[in-house]
């Protein structure tokens, strides 16, 4: 009976520690800023751009907590497709969202060649 009571333990807390590190990386992630979340959507786009600008989107995020693009105002179609492409429908973590909002989000776009 005492063996039974210690492997009941041993596998509770098993349980227990894979569930709470689960968690742990579940809550990080869900909880990282938004700047953090969109920046990891635009990472490595591949453009070639020779001269830095700011580009204005505006966008609403809605029930699902997807966001709905509404404008992409740039001078370079390439930059405005991508934008669309990558932030389009993409999934944001957190409970601070408005849905139905109105967000605006300036983005810098660097040069590179």
């Amino acid at each position: 009976m005492k063996r039974f009571r210690l492997l009941l333990a041993a596998f509770a807390l098993t349980v227990s520690t894979a569930t709470l590190a689960n968690t742990n990386f579940d809550f990080e992630e869900r909880n990282r800023s938004i700047s953090d979340q969109i920046e990891q959507m635009l990472l490595d786009s591949g453009l070639v751009i020779e001269e830095e600008f700011t580009v204005r989107v505006i966008f609403k995020v809605n029930e699902d907590r997807k966001i709905e693009i509404s404008l992409i105002d740039s001078p370079n179609e390439e930059v405005n497709s991508f934008l669309k492409k990558r932030l389009e429908n993409q999934k944001l973590y957190g409970k601070s969202w408005h849905f139905e909002k109105i967000y605006e989000l300036p983005v810098k776009v660097q040069a590179s060649r």
